[in-house]
């Protein structure tokens, strides 16, 4: 007495009776679900590679803007000098410095 009916068996379309078809389909069920690098994590760790790269060519302008500001900046003394005075707010012996500071209302 067989297991399946042959007539229910010949209904079921050829290459899903092939057993390298059933073999291939497990594996890449398992692949998909299953294993350490599935679908959702790949796409996952794609999405992190494409910020990363984002802020890599943030950084990269940055650093470059920096030192294009470095080289103006160590060009000369009355540049130096110009620094100092706007973002340390350094003065001269004769000369006042009054700092603004605006309130929020």
């Amino acid at each position: 007495m067989p297991i399946i009916d042959p007539a229910l068996k010949e209904k079921i379309p050829p290459f899903l009776r092939n057993k390298f078809f059933m073999l291939f389909a497990a594996y890449f069920i398992y692949l998909l679900f299953f294993s350490q690098n599935t679908l959702i994590s790949q796409s996952r760790l794609y999405m992190q590679l494409r910020d990363l790269e984002k802020e890599e060519s943030y950084y990269k302008k940055e650093i470059a803007t920096i030192k294009k500001e470095q080289r103006e900046l160590f060009s000369g003394i009355d540049q130096m000098e110009k620094f100092a005075r706007e973002n340390y707010w350094m003065k001269r012996d004769s000369e006042d410095l009054y700092i603004f500071i605006e309130t929020e209302k």
